[in-house]
């Protein structure tokens, strides 16, 4: 299940204006790190791991930090965001494969959005990829197919989608101190009962 990714929108000013206040400097760019049937599905083909695309993104970029990749058009493409050290944000698409499709782009964004971005990037201790590990190991077996930089009760975290076994789990990792917050897992009718693991 694709997310829609807040942080990088207009819509997503309003929950992190506070966030954005607190910040007094920008931080640092983190370091980084098919279906048989008709039916569309959110299960990304067996290829690069969400951590692996991020890399791969943020080389096309040159610089920033990934805080969020998703898989779209059916599963068979990872959208990418990243932040750049102003608040910007660039936009690359890749196959499942790793191959650019589409990008980078500049996202729209106006002062507000970029002043939150930044304050997002800054608060985060926890990398993408560190937080693409531990959702792992709080679902052995899993694949994550969605993660992105959020905020959550509070506090700002790692949130991602894993799917094991037809079930959507919902994790997200604190992104200070790395630990699970929440791994709630739901019924989701468009994953495999035979999801790839280790991804």
């Amino acid at each position: 299940m694709r997310r829609s990714v807040r942080i990088l929108t207009l819509a997503a000013i309003a929950p992190l204006t506070a966030l954005a206040l607190a910040a007094c400097t920008p931080g640092q760019p983190l370091p980084l790190l098919t279906s048989t049937t008709p039916t569309p599905t959110t299960t990304v083909a067996p290829g690069p791991t969400v951590a692996v695309i991020a890399t791969l993104a943020r080389r096309e970029v040159g610089e920033g930090t990934v805080v969020a990749v998703a898989d779209e058009a059916a599963g068979t493409e990872w959208d990418v965001r990243v932040v750049l050290a102003d608040g910007s944000v660039q936009e690359v698409h890749l196959s499942t494969d790793g191959a650019v499709v589409a990008g980078p782009s500049s996202d729209t964004t106006d002062a507000d959005v970029e002043s939150a971005n930044r304050a997002l990037v800054a608060a985060a201790s926890i990398t993408l990829a560190a937080a693409h590990t531990r959702m792992l190991a709080a679902v052995p077996g899993g694949r994550v197919t969605a993660i992105e930089l959020d905020e959550y009760e509070d506090r700002v975290v790692w949130r991602g989608d894993v799917l094991l076994d037809g079930l959507r789990h919902d994790v997200r990792i604190d992104a200070v101190n790395g630990s699970v917050l929440l791994d709630q897992a739901d019924r989701d009718p468009s994953a495999s009962p035979s999801t790839p693991t280790g991804s």
